[in-house]
């Protein structure tokens, strides 16, 4: 398999990842990029620019340059640098990454070849530099070109000033993947979460990535303390919010282990708890996205208890 080519495989949910987190080559992703992006102020010089099924790319303008924060697929690259155009003459400098997926770091390649330096934690270069397998679409994605890995990495956090403002980013170990990395701009109180936080349904953790449910807990805590009452928090996928929607996602992801747990310690197998639908009553509020409900109990009991299949045992087609 190139280099330049990620391979599509699909399995138990055909479909889902045409809604969502898309792995495939650059054809099937721009049949996929048709619609237009919309650009949404937050605060400040602080903008997001919202394409679904990709995730949230946000733009910070100002004398020092612009910096984008994920950068969608590849097919997307050209229409980012129009969107970001239209809020500044300057080009883009900085690139930085909240974690490794392809619907955050896709154009990668392009952004590096441009010039822009990119940044991300330690873990986010490790993976891209390697294949990648991802357990919920049965998906292999190839090793990212060296013009589109970070040249700038850290291990748990660093403060640039850029642009008038200070900002803190903070590596949230083992949360949706084990590379997040969530962004504080202290002047304007906005906080960038990447996937580490996603609004509006149960959050995709990548076990294979060494996502696990209990640094996701851990991740959405360390946010709640970081934001204060009138923080802006722009998520990976998903509208802005607040401090508020962290705090009920946080509360969710309690209840749901806590359940699990509960269901472990009667010795069921995850095909009886299915049976049991233990997340019934949350479906209508949170399994409105990507995840449904049974598709939350497979990832928590297998964060859980370690139970999946290990990418080097899955027969996957080329």
């Amino acid at each position: 398999m190139g280099s330049a080519r990620i391979t599509f495989v699909y399995s138990l949910i055909t479909g889902l990842a045409m809604q969502w987190l898309c792995f495939g080559d650059a054809q099937a992703q721009a049949r996929r990029m048709e619609g237009e992006i919309e650009t949404v102020h937050v605060r400040d010089n602080i903008h997001m620019l919202v394409m679904e099924p990709a995730g949230n790319v946000a733009v910070f303008t100002g004398e020092d340059g612009a910096a984008i924060f994920d950068d969608q697929f590849r097919p997307m690259t050209e229409r980012i640098i129009t969107a970001v155009a239209e809020l500044s003459d300057e080009s883009i400098r900085y690139l930085f990454n909240t974690h490794w997926h392809g619907d955050h770091t896709g154009g990668n390649r392009n952004f590096g070849k441009l010039g822009s330096v990119i940044v991300a934690h330690e873990n986010v270069h490790k993976r891209l530099s390697e294949e990648q397998f991802h357990l919920v679409f049965r998906a292999r994605s190839a090793p990212t070109p060296p013009e589109g890995l970070p040249v700038i990495t850290f291990s748990e956090s660093m403060t640039f000033y850029l642009n008038g403002d200070a900002i803190d980013v903070l590596h949230v170990p083992d949360a949706h993947t084990d590379g997040d990395s969530v962004f504080y701009f202290r002047e304007a109180d906005v906080l960038l979460t990447g996937d580490a936080f996603i609004n509006g349904g149960y959050p995709l953790i990548d076990i294979a990535s060494g996502g696990t449910v209990a640094g996701q807990i851990e991740a959405t805590n360390r946010m709640i303390e970081m934001a204060g009452p009138d923080t802006i928090v722009v998520s990976g996928h998903g509208p802005l919010s607040g401090r508020d929607r962290l705090i009920e996602v946080r509360d969710m992801l309690v209840e749901c282990r806590k359940r699990i747990r509960a269901l472990i310690d009667e010795g069921l197998t995850l095909k009886e708890m299915k049976a049991r639908r233990p997340f019934a009553d949350l479906e209508e509020r949170w399994g409105q996205r990507l995840i449904k409900g049974n598709l939350f109990v497979t990832i928590v009991y297998q964060s859980e208890t370690g139970d999946w299949v290990k990418p080097e045992n899955m027969p996957l087609a080329e």
